[in-house]
């Protein structure tokens, strides 16, 4: 069995995708979610009665980043699955590479309080990176009565700027997945930031976003104590936590 390589989903897939992903909660501890939105590499491994046993995606946060989940069915682990699945996903990487003449940073996203993940990256010899909390907020109609002091617009499909005066002092990337906004690469220049630049642009994000409904989650890294203040002032409650291992 090999797994097939694909970036966009039919609706089966992702009910397979759900459904494994359910099976590993049901087997131990584990908040992680796996996304199921076109954009992303998967890496699909079904057997000959259509099971699917196990799944890898990819996500390239920045050009010279990757961010790697595994999830293999309990019924079927210990069988070189997740050996299978994360074979090929290093090698399509390795192209990703030479295709455009950079080396990028491979990282596995992993639930701290999952027992089989911590001993798969303590197998693979991964070097503990970093953690994050995964932090999320439900979209309301009160989010649309705010308007920002900044001008915020969107430049390319999901990539929002914040302008102070003409100035680009800020931006952010949105990704979808079903009802949920993930917001990831939120920054404010340096210069700018402790003067309520920060703050100003997620309410306004929010506001862009109530209109479509559903929750907005963001990833803060545990050390960031000043971002994990503000989230949780603007009405974000930690959902989930992530350690992050380089391979």
């Amino acid at each position: 069995m090999n797994p097939i390589h694909i970036t966009s989903l039919t609706e089966k897939q992702k009910k397979d995708i759900h459904a494994l992903v359910l099976k590993c909660k049901e087997a131990e501890p584990l908040a992680l979610s796996a996304p199921v939105e076109d954009g992303l590499d998967y890496f699909l491994l079904y057997n000959e009665e259509s099971l699917l046993l196990g799944f890898g995606f990819l996500f390239f946060p920045q050009e010279a980043s990757c961010e790697c989940g595994v999830f293999i069915h309990p019924d079927h682990r210990k069988k070189g699955l997740c050996s299978s699945i994360l074979n090929q996903a290093l090698e399509y990487v390795e192209q990703y590479e030479k295709k455009r003449n950079c080396q990028t940073d491979f990282c596995f996203l992993t639930d701290p309080a999952t027992p089989s993940a911590t001993a798969v990256m303590e197998a693979l010899e991964a070097e503990y990176w970093y953690s994050e909390y995964k932090m999320v907020r439900k979209l309301n109609k009160k989010d649309s009565l705010y308007t920002p002091s900044l001008c915020i617009q969107e430049t390319e499909d999901g990539i929002y700027t914040a302008s102070l005066d003409g100035r680009i002092i800020g931006s952010c990337a949105v990704l979808p997945s079903g009802q949920e906004w993930y917001l990831y690469a939120f920054q404010i220049e340096e210069s700018f930031q402790g003067q309520g630049y920060g703050k100003d642009f997620l309410l306004g994000m929010l506001a862009l976003l109530s209109s479509k409904g559903g929750q907005v989650s963001i990833q803060v890294s545990g050390q960031n104590y000043i971002a994990r203040s503000l989230y949780k002032k603007t009405g974000f409650q930690t959902s989930e936590s992530l350690s992050y291992y380089l391979y």
